[in-house]
């Protein structure tokens, strides 16, 4: 029987450890209402506690994604700015931006800055659902 080389081992078991998933970053995604009615327009923002920003567009019914997330403990920013001073140019593809003009209820300020918002959880890798209901 032919031994491997313990450095051979090892960057298999990297490599086999890669491949089954474990040490993943999660995607987060979730709906986000104000007062009971969807937020239609503008990003969320996700902040590990490695300070690792990434962030995600919120679509017209509500819904976003944010991928690429390291795990842990995470703090959370909504951010909808009015749409009314968005550039038809810098809508995101798809979108009538009249009908999220339409739609568009401004936010409190608050939420906006991850470590004011007193929005977050704790995620663990893979796919999270994380729905945010603004009061």
């Amino acid at each position: 029987m032919k031994k491997i080389p313990w450095t051979r081992a090892w960057l298999g078991a990297v490599l086999l450890a890669g491949v089954c998933g474990c040490g993943h970053n999660a995607t987060v995604s979730g709906t986000i209402t104000y007062q009971g009615r969807p937020v239609t327009y503008g990003s969320v923002i996700v902040l590990t506690s490695d300070k690792t920003a990434r962030s995600g567009v919120i679509e017209p019914d509500g819904s976003f994604t944010v991928e690429d997330v390291h795990p842990g403990q995470v703090k959370i920013g909504v951010i909808s700015r009015s749409p009314a001073k968005t550039h038809p140019h810098q809508r995101p593809e798809g979108t009538d931006l009249e009908e999220v003009r339409k739609s568009w209820v401004p936010l409190p300020h608050k939420f906006e800055d991850p470590d004011k918002s007193d929005l977050g959880c704790i995620i663990g890798p893979g796919t999270v659902r994380y729905d945010i209901d603004l009061k």
